[in-house]
């Protein structure tokens, strides 16, 4: 790996990691003014909305800047913005509904520049990582994700209640900083630009969209992801909380130690598969089938099981089948589609996965509500398999399969 993928590695973890505190900041800001876990839960939801946003809107932007200008110009205001904010919020800190304003205005606006910074950023990877390193690159870009949702929401609590809330606000600024700085050493002659010339049904906010269908082999991947997504929600925090309580009849600090081993076991599994990206690279589609087949498999063990110690190891083991799942099907969705469709590619991945983040939750509150948490993991597990099946499906197949384009939901 070279200089410039470690510089925009390290500016992309720093900004993950400002987020993720950024975020804890201002739910407990909020709680605390308004002792609303409503209004609290309101910064998150208005987020996600205008990260979707965003994800619609970046197929304009590629089509009239250069990749690398739109991931450093939304890094900067990401800085700029989080840096005013801050200011603002420290004057009104003491009027909860003038805070409440600034909130929400500040979610929408930090959310969808973010937004953009993030999905610019992960299409430029491929562009400055030579191709036999796509995986490893990948396997490292996943591993630090993982690590910095562990350090960030495992340290955020205590440095609020050491440091006070606007003092997090202002780390986090700092923390923004040292990440625009980090993007500028990227040398813009190693990334092309992204604009082309394209009809004006190409140019439509849902031609993105079209990546992830034209091709047949992606449009597979693609309806994996979908299945895995809705199942996704049986990690939310109230759902995990009440299987906690209900079938392993522990407290709310096992729901801490439930999470803690799902992040350490992505950690550890990133770790682990450094070792194995040739392999892995030799049979990417296998790869993915093992993954999902193998977390859907420890998942239904999870959901059937009632000893908290055995529950606590299988989270643990779910970790490398869920690294190896995710970074294999990037990898194989970067082999599969052209680097000038790339940014297309994750801008409309940001946008679907959003979706689904909200299809989930409401389909694990609604499972849980009628038949309980236990279900909840049980059509998870399921729906992984199916997912697994799916990849079986492609990989038999594939040899008969044209990796030409053919008509989107054709």
């Amino acid at each position: 790996m070279n200089r410039t993928f470690y510089a925009l590695w390290t500016g992309r973890s720093m900004a993950g990691l400002a987020t993720s505190l950024w975020l804890m900041t201002w739910i407990a800001l909020l709680y605390h003014a308004t002792e609303s876990t409503l209004m609290a839960g309101a910064v998150t939801f208005i987020r996600t909305l205008a990260i979707l946003v965003s994800g619609m809107s970046l197929p304009y932007l590629y089509r009239r800047m250069p990749l690398q200008q739109v991931a450093l110009t939304f890094q900067h205001w990401h800085f700029i913005l989080s840096l005013i904010f801050s200011i603002l919020t420290l004057l009104v800190y003491d009027k909860p509904v003038w805070l409440m304003i600034v909130a929400m205005i500040c979610s929408a606006i930090i959310g969808f520049v973010s937004g953009c910074a993030t999905s610019a950023s992960s299409a430029m990877y491929p562009r400055i990582v030579p191709q036999e390193q796509w995986l490893r690159s990948n396997n490292l870009i996943n591993t630090g994700s993982q690590m910095v949702s562990l350090l960030g929401w495992s340290i955020g609590g205590i440095l609020i209640a050491q440091l006070g809330q606007i003092h997090v606000l202002y780390l986090c600024v700092a923390l923004l900083l040292a990440s625009s700085l980090l993007q500028l050493r990227i040398r813009s002659q190693t990334i092309e630009h992204a604009a082309t010339s394209n009809s004006n049904k190409e140019n439509k906010w849902w031609s993105s969209y079209s990546t992830l269908f034209k091709n047949p082999r992606v449009r597979i991947i693609t309806i994996m992801d979908i299945i895995e997504g809705i199942a996704g929600g049986i990690w939310i925090g109230a759902v995990t909380l009440v299987f906690v309580k209900e079938v392993l009849h522990q407290t709310e600090a096992w729901w801490g130690y439930i999470n803690a081993a799902f992040y350490i076991g992505t950690l550890l599994g990133g770790m682990l598969l450094l070792p194995l990206s040739k392999k892995m690279e030799r049979n990417l589609l296998g790869s993915i089938i093992v993954g999902s087949f193998c977390f859907g498999l420890l998942v239904l063990l999870y959901a059937w099981n009632d000893n908290p110690y055995v529950a606590l190891a299988l989270v643990l083991f779910m970790g490398p089948f869920y690294q190896l799942r995710d970074i294999s099907q990037r990898t194989y969705l970067q082999q599969l589609v052209p680097l000038s469709e790339q940014p297309d590619l994750f801008a409309a991945q940001q946008s679907l996965s959003t979706i689904l983040f909200g299809l989930s939750i409401l389909f694990s509150a609604g499972v849980a509500d009628m038949w309980g948490a236990q279900m909840v993991y049980i059509l998870g597990g399921l729906m992984c398999l199916l997912s697994s099946a799916l990849g079986i499906w492609l990989k038999v197949q594939a040899p008969r399969i044209s990796i030409g384009e053919s008509p989107p939901f054709s």
